[in-house]
């Protein structure tokens, strides 16, 4: 990845849901953004992932208009609740105005994210909101329960101008760089879903998301996610076929695409299954950063890549483990940017269950310090240093 002058640019950074039932960025009843931003700021990362989900667009579009946030606390969390949260949120947020809506607040940790330098990446995570991934949760594949292809990428094209400044006057994000456009297609449990779970789907489906995209924010890269919970891309850049019309093979030709140049792959790893650093290179390799280069008889289209979602639990034993030992290692030493799951360490509400507690958080459950000191110090903060000076 570079940038306008020819500089490469390299992520490092950390997810930032805003994707769960509430459709608002989690962490705001414990902290302020301005505080949130300098934590991540202050281990020298440079880049958030912040999630959404369309079903926040459809409320704009079908459903009278966006919510404010005080509604979108009382309908998920219920009256009690979701009024301590929602003046929680605005006793740390003194310059959120009353009536602030869910998509506002996203605009205001971009304003914030700016202001300390740190850039933005969009993730469609999900169409219904809520906790991500499973194969029943109805937003798994195209087509799937929750899964309006239509709407999908009306609301790709949605949010790509609103960033843009297009459809909300001075609501532009400068330090926007990217947008994915769809969080870990996998295969679904929906046994009536509407759209086979193939190559062929995904090539048509992704390349008209990154349309909608591109038209109306031609300057952003589109991060394109493979099959297989985010795992898999082989398919995209070795001389497998990705589909077949009117029995040709269909082959990722990114030649023809008005986008070319804007093309990054991104991939998944929770595998920590495996234990020996060396099988779990190669695996990654064939699977995922073999699309880098160089070019072979396998490797057909070279492209950059970026892991953005891996993790663990903050724990000592895990950051010293195998898992993220080798990924500490393996990623900067290919020169590939990341972001890490996850920021916080609690969710408004997350699978029913309200003020969870989310061990992989790199901050505690009040989001006021980090959950595991030694993880960030030993672990984190030398790993981004590493990646950014590769």
């Amino acid at each position: 990845m570079t940038n306008a002058k020819g500089d490469n640019l390299t992520y490092a950074g950390v997810n930032w849901p805003g994707s769960l039932d509430t459709m608002v960025p989690e962490g705001l009843q414990y902290s302020s953004i301005a505080d949130l931003v300098y934590k991540i700021k202050s281990i020298g990362m440079n880049a958030i992932r912040l999630t959404w989900a369309v079903e926040m667009v459809d409320d704009i579009l079908d459903n009278g208009g966006d919510k404010d946030i005080r509604t979108a606390f009382l309908d998920v969390l219920g009256p009690q609740n979701g009024t301590k949260v929602f003046d929680a949120v605005m006793k740390n947020n003194p310059l959120f105005a009353p009536n602030i809506t869910r998509l506002q607040v996203f605009d205001a940790i971009a304003d914030e994210c700016a202001k300390q330098q740190i850039y933005v990446h969009l993730d469609n995570h999900v169409s219904k909101a809520g906790w991500c991934c499973d194969r029943h949760d109805g937003n798994a594949w195209f087509g799937d329960t929750f899964f309006d292809t239509t709407k999908w990428k009306r609301a790709l094209g949605y949010m790509a101008e609103h960033l843009n400044g297009a459809i909300i006057q001075g609501k532009m994000w400068p330090n926007l760089v990217s947008m994915a456009l769809r969080n870990e297609l996998r295969n679904s449990a929906n046994r009536l879903v509407a759209f086979d779970v193939n190559w062929d789907t995904w090539y048509g489906n992704m390349t008209s998301g990154a349309d909608a995209i591109h038209k109306a924010n031609p300057d952003l890269l589109i991060f394109f996610s493979g099959l297989y919970f985010g795992s898999q891309l082989r398919e995209i850049f070795d001389h497998d076929s990705v589909g077949r019309s009117n029995r040709n093979d269909i082959h990722f030709d990114r030649s023809k695409l008005a986008y070319k140049d804007k093309i990054v792959l991104e991939v998944h790893d929770y595998d920590m299954d495996e234990s020996n650093c060396t099988n779990k290179r190669t695996k990654l390799t064939k699977q995922a950063f073999a699309a880098l280069g160089p070019i072979s008889p396998q490797v057909q289209t070279l492209f950059p890549l970026v892991m953005t979602e891996w993790g663990f639990a903050q724990a000592p034993d895990q950051y010293q483990g195998p898992f993220a030992s080798c990924l500490r290692d393996f990623l900067p030493e290919k020169q590939v940017g990341w972001m890490t799951w996850v920021l916080g360490g609690s969710y408004y509400i997350r699978s029913g269950i309200q003020d969870y507690d989310e061990t992989w958080g790199l901050l505690d459950h009040t989001w006021d310090d980090w959950r595991c000191p030694e993880c960030i110090d030993r672990g984190l903060a030398p790993m981004v240093k590493a990646t950014l000076d590769s």
